[in-house]
C-alpha cells in the first residue's frame, strides 16, 4: 500500500499548503496532472470512496460513474488525460470535498493494510494487466451511475473499482483476486436486479416497475433474494 499511502498523503500536504491561499476549488485536470503517471488508478481509487457505504448516493453517484467510466475507458485505450473532454477537465471540485476524501481514503487504505503481501507469477500478471483492469472499472462504473434507491447498489461496484485501482498500483496479487470477485458480485447483484425486473413487469406492468411502489417491490425482492 506503500505507492497509494504516499501520493494521497503528498496531495494532502498540497491542498494544506495550499490552503493558505484560500483556493477554494481546483479541476479534475489539476488533480489528473498532480496523480500523474497513475492518474486513472488513484483517481478511480479517490472518486470511488464516497460510495463504499451501503446506502446509496443519488444525485451523485450518476455524475461520479460516469467520470469513473470515461477514466476507465481512457486507461483501456492507453491514452492520458488530456484526452478527457475540456469540459471534463475544466470541472471545479471544491477543496473541502477533496480534502474529506483523501481522508476517508486514508482511512480505507490504513485498513486494507492488514492483507497480506502476494506477488503474482509471469503469467499471472496477464490478468493484472491496467488494461483489462480498465475494462472492470468501465463495467463497474456504469453500475455505479445507475439511479437506484437500493442498498449496496453503489457499494459493490464502488468496491470493486478500489480493487481495481489498487491491483493497478499495488504490486499485490489479493487485490486482484478481490477484483475479479468483485465483478463477479456486480455481475450476480446487478443481473439479480433485471430478473427481479422483469418479473415485476410481467406482473404489473413497465409502468409500476418505475413507480416508488414498484421501486419499493424490487427493494423488498433483494432483501428477499440475498
Amino acid at each position: 500500500m506503500n505507492v497509494s499511502l504516499q501520493r494521497i498523503r503528498a496531495l494532502q500536504a498540497l491542498l494544506s499548503k495550499e490552503s493558505e491561499q484560500e483556493k477554494p476549488h481546483h479541476t479534475l485536470g489539476e488533480l489528473l496532472v498532480f496523480l500523474e503517471p497513475i492518474e486513472f488508478a488513484l483517481a478511480g481509487l479517490l472518486f470511488s470512496t464516497p460510495f463504499l457505504q451501503p446506502v446509496p448516493l443519488l444525485g451523485l453517484s450518476t455524475p461520479f460513474g460516469g467520470v469513473l467510466a470515461a477514466l476507465g475507458l481512457l486507461q483501456v485505450l492507453g491514452l492520458g488525460q488530456a484526452a478527457l473532454p475540456k469540459r471534463i477537465r475544466n470541472r471545479p471540485i471544491e477543496t473541502a470535498t477533496i480534502k474529506k476524501i483523501l481522508m476517508y481514503c486514508e482511512k480505507i487504505l490504513l485498513s486494507l493494510e492488514k492483507i497480506p503481501h502476494w506477488n503474482l507469477g509471469s503469467r499471472e500478471r496477464i490478468l493484472a494487466h491496467p488494461r483489462v483492469l480498465g475494462w472492470h472499472i468501465v463495467f463497474m462504473a456504469l453500475m455505479l451511475a445507475l439511479p437506484l434507491p437500493i442498498p449496496f447498489s453503489n457499494s459493490i461496484p464502488a468496491w470493486g473499482i478500489v480493487f481495481s485501482c489498487l491491483a493497478m498500483i499495488e504490486n499485490n496479487g489479493f487485490f486482484v483476486v478481490f477484483s475479479y470477485a468483485f465483478l463477479v458480485a456486480n455481475v450476480f447483484f446487478f443481473g439479480a436486479l433485471v430478473y427481479l425486473g422483469i418479473r415485476i413487469v410481467m406482473s404489473e406492468g413497465v409502468r409500476h416497475l418505475f413507480s416508488i411502489e414498484g421501486l419499493g417491490h424490487l427493494s423488498e425482492l433483494m432483501k428477499n433474494l440475498f
